[in-house]
């Protein structure tokens, strides 16, 4: 049993770990433009703090069966972090990988995971570019690209949950 809580406690920490990174990265960036800037890795290391100890993550660590969740949400996470990195990096297309590997490693965890390509490229438009051309030209590849993973989960999990409701598309995350 020590080994399943030790093995969600690494999962929660290192979400908690990507979280920070994001929102450190990204008040960075809001810094650059704003004559009052903000205290980025104070506040988000306050912000994950919260996230990691707040009471409704007990169960995260806890219980077995929330570990689908919990690879999911590490996965969304590692999948942002990746837009944003692959954003200020000279040579983007390692990061853009690790962003279509976590989308898809995601969505074999669990389906909500099909609104991370939703998700990243709102977070892209309001963040990190300036316009949906720039956005496009920059790193439009990489947003087709979860967009094809999101649609392929749907291509693959519909049939699945239209049958007899004891198939997931998930894996079997115990």
């Amino acid at each position: 049993v020590k080994g399943y809580h030790a093995f969600n406690l690494a999962v929660h920490a290192t979400a908690g770990l990507l979280l920070f990174g994001i929102l450190r990265r990204l008040m960075l960036r809001v810094n650059r433009r704003s004559s009052r800037p903000l205290p980025a890795t104070g506040l988000a290391f306050a912000i994950a703090w919260v996230w990691l100890l707040h009471p409704l993550q007990t169960q995260s660590v806890t219980y077995v069966i929330q570990r689908c969740e919990s690879l999911m949400g590490m996965f969304f996470f590692l999948c942002l972090y990746s837009v944003v990195r692959a954003s200020e990096a000279v040579r983007a297309w390692p990061w853009h990988l690790v962003a279509v590997a976590a989308c898809c490693l995601g969505m074999g965890c669990k389906e909500v995971m099909v609104t991370a390509p939703v998700v990243a490229l709102l977070l892209d438009r309001v963040f990190l570019a300036s316009t949906w051309e720039e956005l496009l030209r920059r790193r439009g590849v990489l947003h087709a690209l979860l967009f094809a993973a999101a649609l392929a989960m749907l291509a693959v999990s519909l049939p699945k949950m239209t049958g007899d409701g004891d198939v997931s598309a998930g894996f079997d995350c115990a």
